[in-house]
């Protein structure tokens, strides 16, 4: 069965990250709209017109390369109709499953296949949400209600325009599931018009405020992150 897997990564320690193409949000500030590869891969290979793979070639992959986890993004991998056959050949090899999604298409299915869900939450302002993805978070917000489990984690996007406000916000939200839920906060990237980036101290003041007021457990992540391999192309 065809997927719209058409990059992949390996990591030092033997998890992998697994590129889907396309969503079903419209987000200004994607990273996906400036890069669509790993940046470990050649320039004359990265091109648009994305090679897709089977699941099967996908499982020769990881299985000849020793992976022991992977993580599903993007890309929004739950609009491909091959992920909950990706998620029966990966629980049947023992591999572990991170998936990272905005949630609106989430369903028991898939939550009950995967070991860990990475939530994207943009905003909970109706309006805000439309305007940095031009949809509606009315539907992943009742997901998150319908499906929340202990696999769930969470992610947010920093911007100068929205402030520590906006992220205050969501960690308030959170604390009506459950105490000590992680909730990484990345600073934007710039890529669309409508947002910038912010100053790294008001980031840092952000989570520390977070941190001693709720017991939402905010954190960033610094860094290169971790030297990557090319698997596919």
């Amino acid at each position: 069965m065809r997927t719209r897997i058409y990059h992949i990564t390996k990591f030092q320690d033997n998890s992998s990250y697994i590129f889907f193409n396309g969503c079903n949000w419209d987000c200004d500030f994607c990273i996906m709209k400036r890069f669509k590869y790993d940046i470990h891969l050649e320039k004359e290979v990265q091109a648009d017109n994305f090679k897709y793979i089977d699941v099967e070639t996908l499982m020769d992959i990881l299985l000849q390369n020793n992976i022991i986890e992977v993580f599903l993004g993007g890309g929004e991998p739950t609009i491909d109709p091959s992920l909950p056959l990706i998620l029966e050949r990966l629980k049947m090899k023992d591999i572990r499953v991170n998936l990272l999604t905005n949630g609106e298409l989430l369903n028991s299915r898939i939550v009950s296949l995967v070991d860990r869900i990475s939530f994207s939450i943009k905003s909970l302002d109706e309006n805000t949400h439309f305007m940095i993805t031009k949809r509606s978070n009315l539907r992943s917000i009742e997901n998150l209600k319908k499906f929340f489990n202990e696999k769930f984690t969470f992610e947010t996007v920093y911007t100068r325009e929205l402030g520590c406000r906006n992220v205050i916000e969501i960690a308030e939200f959170l604390e009506s599931f459950g105490k000590n839920l992680i909730l990484r906060i990345d600073p934007l990237i710039p890529v669309g018009n409508l947002f910038t980036p912010p100053p790294e101290y008001d980031l840092n003041e952000c989570i520390n405020h977070i941190n001693s007021r709720y017991s939402v457990k905010a954190y960033r992540i610094k860094g290169k992150g971790k030297n990557a391999v090319v698997l596919y192309p």
